[in-house]
């Protein structure tokens, strides 16, 4: 089994689980982590005996804390994440209604980031000593100190109510209408993801410039795309793609103030309206699916990045 562990996927792969499951544990203290009794909290003082037992099994806070845990690890096993104390609906069902939007802004705004990106880094590399290279540099600072939600303001002021070229607020669902709805959201998050990941391609592709097969490739002559793309491009690629799975969990995170912005039906809304409802399982289960989703995004960004580049193979 030990020997097993040497590969270098299977460890990696080793350790997304081992993540996984303090994200499982970490979601399963959520509701024991609040002060006080949280059945309490939520019928307050005029609750009898019987309403607070109830409401402890719906919580899923009776028994000792191993019976709760254990519990709680054979309901994940069989996908029962819980219910909500709000709806009185399986969480998962909530999930699935309000998850396809997510997806849906966290796939468009990486595919923008992705295409805005790579051309802007590489001719900020190539162009570092000109003026456009001066301006980069400035105009990237300038965005990745801007809040998001400014930006997202100031883009809706621009391409909402001034052009009419994108909804004010809402969701129209269904491909390719709902990207209507979705590239300005997209947008607002790129003013911080795209800036940040062109410079570090920037400086990938110029640190690239000085390894010794390129020095060799330019004296065999190699030109073109051959070239841009092989011995400059693709090498490059690999702290930039590593970032990229970084920016997932990042795009997870802002999308809570963008979906309140743009008023978008997400799992970043849902989470907003079950602190503020105080909906604890809700919350939870939203907690430990989106930070999985995390995790695997993670993952097959390292697995992309050793193919990407032989000196980036996973350790």
């Amino acid at each position: 089994m030990l020997h097993l562990l040497r590969h270098p996927i299977l460890r990696r792969l080793v350790q997304a689980f081992f993540v996984a499951f303090l994200l499982m544990v970490f979601a399963f203290l959520l509701i024991r982590l609040i002060p006080g009794d949280p059945a309490m909290i939520l019928l307050g003082d005029t609750a009898t005996e019987a309403d607070l037992i109830a409401y402890r099994k719906l919580l899923g806070i009776d028994g000792s804390l191993l019976e709760q845990f254990g519990r709680y690890v054979f309901n994940l096993a069989r996908g029962d994440f819980g219910i909500s104390i709000r709806s009185r609906e399986p969480i998962l069902s909530i999930v699935k209604k309000r998850l396809p939007v997510s997806l849906w802004l966290t796939a468009t705004t990486i595919i923008m980031t992705v295409a805005l990106a790579l051309p802007l880094g590489v001719v900020a590399a190539l162009c570092r000593r000109t003026w456009f290279g001066h301006a980069f540099q400035i105009g990237a600072s300038l965005l990745v100190a801007t809040p998001v939600f400014f930006s997202g303001l100031v883009l809706v002021l621009l391409f909402a109510v001034q052009t009419d070229l994108a909804p004010i607020a809402g969701y129209r669902p269904g491909f390719p209408g709902n990207l209507y709805s979705l590239w300005l959201p997209a947008l607002t998050i790129n003013c911080v993801l795209t800036p940040v990941l062109a410079r570090i391609l920037q400086s990938s592709i110029i640190e690239t410039t000085d390894e010794e097969f390129v020095e060799a490739a330019i004296i065999r002559g190699t030109q073109g795309w051959r070239f841009y793309w092989r011995y400059l491009l693709r090498p490059s690629l690999a702290p930039t793609v590593a970032a990229l799975g970084y920016f997932a969990a990042t795009v997870v995170s802002y999308s809570v103030i963008i979906e309140i912005i743009f008023n978008l039906p997400g799992v970043g809304m849902t989470l907003v309206d079950a602190v503020r409802n105080r909906d604890y399982p809700l919350v939870q289960g939203i907690v430990f699916l989106s930070g999985l989703l995390v995790v695997s995004l993670t993952f097959m960004a390292d697995l992309v990045n050793g193919w990407l580049d032989p000196r980036a193979k996973i350790r």
